[in-house]
């Protein structure tokens, strides 16, 4: 049993390259990714020691997604051997922690083994493959929405080793700015979980400037009234920042997925203070507060999404309102502060244990 006073010693093992980021971190240029890690130091006594996997470049099929990245054996034999000081290890996702997880069954090794996050899929065999081998192993999973804890009871009987910390946001790198009432609606999303069909069918009929941040492929109907400009090259953070405080407010249309598809996005807008109107995934429900830092609305309805951004866009007052209220909930429960702290009991609960 660890006491409370005791300092941690912490290795995460991300399945992609963290490091180079945290080296070439500029102020203002982009959120903060070291202030996390300084809150865990300073207030809460957990030191982290970041290691990268090695990806050698004669490994082609490392490079082409980061779960293959992550299955890093030269990694985990480092960690197994050379860090059995440390009590927890945290592997971000599954494939990290795969290797590990194997090799800790035949060397004695000490450290608590924990997974951070977990992507449901039911559909991307090696993905399925990994969580079958590496859930049942890991000694805990800190997760980011409640629908996840679900998803962990269902298929392998472990909602018990669930620890909720959700995620976070850079709310001093993302601040509000003046509000733009005549500003155009933003949409936003790259990953799976965006239903752009029903977003354009509900504004399509709308007279109102659109900006697409996204690299899918959309259809405008032939006639419809709403302008459209959609960006789909990379944009840098002070880029992004910027469609967020040029932007009325920002409208999310979400598909339904196990996954906690759009979260990013949420905590962004609701950090610059922007009104949301999003689609009722269950995952995202945790970060909203509807009515109050929301519209939300029915996941494939087109019609009752147009109500919703029609009503928002005549009505100033509230649109003001609701970006405050979202501004005041994320800085309270969603910065990196708060992430720290909920980090900080999770582990410490963890090495209790």
């Amino acid at each position: 049993m660890i006491a409370d006073s005791k300092r941690l010693k912490v290795v995460l093992i991300p399945p992609e390259e963290w490091l180079p980021s945290i080296k070439n971190f500029v102020h203002g240029e982009c959120p903060d990714p070291v202030v996390f890690f300084e809150f865990l130091a300073e207030h809460h006594g957990i030191d982290v020691e970041l290691m990268d996997p090695h990806v050698p470049k004669w490994m082609p099929l490392v490079h082409r997604h980061p779960i293959y990245r992550g299955l890093d054996p030269v990694r985990a034999i480092k960690v197994l051997f050379f860090r059995r000081n440390v009590d927890v290890v945290v592997s971000v996702f599954e494939s990290s922690a795969t290797v590990l997880s194997f090799l800790r069954e035949w060397f004695p090794f000490k450290p608590k083994l924990i997974m951070w996050d977990i992507a449901p899929d039911e559909v991307w065999r090696p993905r399925r493959w990994l969580q079958n081998i590496t859930v049942p192993r890991v000694d805990n999973i800190l997760l980011l929405s409640s629908q996840q804890q679900s998803y962990l009871e269902t298929r392998w009987h472990s909602g018990d080793k669930a620890k909720m910390i959700w995620q976070s946001v850079d709310t001093r790198f993302y601040e509000p700015e003046p509000a733009q009432p005549m500003g155009p609606v933003l949409a936003i999303g790259d990953d799976h979980g965006r239903d752009w069909p029903t977003l354009i069918e509900a504004l399509a009929p709308l007279d109102i400037d659109l900006v697409l941040k996204t690299r899918s492929k959309i259809t405008i109907p032939e006639g419809a009234r709403l302008r459209v400009r959609q960006i789909s090259n990379r944009v840098s953070f002070r880029e992004l920042r910027d469609l967020y405080a040029k932007a009325s407010i920002v409208v999310i249309p979400l598909s339904e997925t196990l996954n906690v598809s759009g979260v990013g996005s949420v905590l962004e807008a609701m950090a610059m203070g922007k009104a949301l109107v999003i689609s009722d995934n269950p995952p995202i429900r945790d970060y909203l507060e509807p009515g109050k830092t929301a519209d939300v609305v029915p996941v494939g309805d087109a019609l009752t999404l147009r109500k919703a951004v029609k009503a928002l866009l005549a009505d100033h007052e509230r649109m003001v309102e609701m970006g405050r209220f979202a501004r005041e909930r994320v800085v309270h429960l969603y910065g990196n502060e708060a992430l720290a702290h909920r980090f900080a009991a999770a582990l410490r609960n963890i090495c209790r244990s």
